[in-house]
């Protein structure tokens, strides 16, 4: 194909194929009417794609390459970039009436994450906070982020968005963890294994050795910082069939508190099978299955035959408490924490410098 140095056109901006064509046939000398007859078509055809008022298909295109000497791919590109340039703006008029929704999210908290950009276009504010949750309108967010098995405060009423924000922020980490195919009797397994981590100081390893060990099985676990009006402690879900995730926000920072939490969450996926999600409080939801998450993390950290058999003792002193301990390969601050639940010991007491205070995600 012969091309025209003079004719040819790669702009970087959008503009109506109909004004190329017009600059074309000016160059050329040659009229509408007699273009229209080298390509068959009728005039009128011809004059409305001057106008952007019709289209250039790719039929004529191909038509407008042998008459005119410019490469049919030219032209629809020139076409593409203006249909969506047409597009962009229907979008951008659309987008804008999402305006009280981003309202409503914690934009501030998410650009302190570095999870959206900072800009004062309301227009690019808005496509940004779509981008961030994977969805085309906020129609979608109940059925894609949602639906998750967590625990929660029951003292507080926690924000919707808010909640949605924090769980796919979550969801965002988890996917990013590579996983083997979801494994019940490895991961089982593997959570006998990790309350011995209650024992362990350096707070960086129980992070790492909880993700990497539960990433074998499976589960991926992420750690996000709770946002305000959540009130939030842990969520489960399923994001495929073969892979599950356990978000944390270390919400109470110590010791006692995050692990029933961990297992709290490992006991949804293992007991409650492959839902889409569930919300505590909804339908989806029920009591049963939270108290049967409770009993499994409480039984798990502390043998609850063990536990009774410490709470007859007489007296019991933190040398025992100590002992027992280092006998069931749990930290002292969780069976403190256990007693204390079964009000064997006060909450105000000097036992509770056993429990630690460290969970901190700024500090992980």
């Amino acid at each position: 194909m012969v091309h025209n140095p003079s004719t040819s056109f790669a702009p970087d901006y959008a503009v109506p194929p109909g004004e190329y064509l017009a600059h074309v046939l000016e160059l050329k000398g040659m009229s509408q009417a007699e273009l229209a007859t080298r390509i068959g078509r009728p005039q009128k055809t011809i004059n409305e794609i001057i106008k952007a008022k019709a289209a250039i298909t790719p039929d004529t295109a191909i038509q407008f390459e042998r008459a005119l000497r410019v490469p049919a791919e030219i032209w629809n590109s020139l076409e593409a970039a203006y249909q969506l340039r047409l597009a962009t703006q229907r979008d951008g008029a659309r987008l804008n009436t999402f305006a009280p929704w981003v309202s409503r999210l914690p934009i501030s908290e998410l650009r302190s994450r570095g999870k959206l950009p900072e800009t004062n276009n309301k227009t690019d504010l808005i496509r940004a906070c779509l981008e961030f949750f994977g969805i085309d309108s906020p129609d979608a967010l109940p059925q894609s982020s949602t639906l998750a098995a967590f625990r929660k405060s029951p003292a507080f009423n926690p924000d919707d968005l808010s909640m949605c924000t924090w769980l796919r922020l979550g969801e965002i980490e988890a996917e990013a963890i590579s996983c083997k195919p979801f494994s019940r009797t490895q991961f089982r397994a593997v959570l006998d294994q990790l309350r011995r981590l209650t024992l362990e100081n350096n707070l960086q390893r129980v992070k790492q050795s909880l993700i990497d060990s539960c990433r074998r099985c499976g589960v991926a676990v992420a750690f996000t910082s709770e946002l305000r009006h959540t009130h939030v402690s842990g969520a489960a879900r399923w994001l495929t069939p073969d892979k599950a995730m356990i978000q944390l926000s270390c919400r109470y920072k110590s010791d006692d508190h995050f692990w029933f939490t961990f297992f709290h969450e490992c006991a949804h996926i293992l007991l409650h099978g492959k839902k889409a999600g569930f919300l505590e409080g909804s339908n989806e939801m029920s009591e049963d299955e939270e108290q049967e998450a409770n009993a499994f993390a409480a039984n798990l950290l502390v043998p609850h035959q063990a536990l009774l058999a410490l709470m007859r003792e007489r007296p019991l002193p933190k040398q025992r408490i100590l002992e027992f301990s280092q006998e069931w390969h749990v930290g002292p601050g969780i069976v403190v924490g256990q007693l204390q639940k079964y009000k064997r010991l006060p909450m105000v007491t000097p036992f509770n410098k056993l429990r630690r205070y460290s969970f901190d995600l700024t500090a992980l």
